[in-house]
């Protein structure tokens, strides 16, 4: 998404309200849209009191392209937190020719490890207990476990 925000970014002149605004709300963009505050804060950029979810509405308003890329992100975004890969992979099979080139890449690593990610998605295993353990692994290799000579280590 951030890819593609750059290059619809870069459609307007760098001088511009729209190019700044962008450029300095790049995150609301990628950001889960169930989780936008709708608290209000002075906003020095706009000159005003808007919340996370305005900011986001005009940054949408500047660009068709950025607001149909974004949409469909958050729909893909909502279907893979609630594990539903049918949904998943349908919303990527319908939209494939109709996005952005960057996205296109995107869709079609998606469809080409499609199987491995449908277990992802069903099944509860996770690798994330060896990742840890290797952190761990490397982290105390890494200091030496206090030793001031890795040889004495090592033995």
């Amino acid at each position: 998404m951030s890819r593609v925000r750059v290059q619809i970014m870069n459609q307007f002149d760098r001088k511009s309200h729209e190019y700044k605004a962008i450029k300095r709300y790049w995150k609301l963009i990628q950001q889960e849209s169930r989780k936008l505050s709708d608290k209000r804060f002075y906003r020095p950029a706009f000159r005003m009191h808007l919340t996370n979810r305005e900011i986001l509405d005009k940054l949408l308003s500047y660009s068709e392209d950025l607001k149909h890329h974004y949409h469909l992100y958050q729909l893909l975004l909502f279907h893979f937190q609630n594990k539903e890969p049918e949904k998943f992979f349908g919303l990527i099979e319908d939209n494939l020719k109709l996005v952005h080139p960057l996205f296109q890449t995107v869709f079609k690593t998606f469809l080409k490890d499609k199987e491995n990610i449908v277990n992802a998605l069903q099944l509860p295993y996770s690798n994330a207990k060896l990742e840890a353990t290797n952190n761990l692994i490397k982290l105390i290799k890494r200091n030496a476990f206090g030793f001031r000579n890795f040889e004495n280590f090592k033995k």
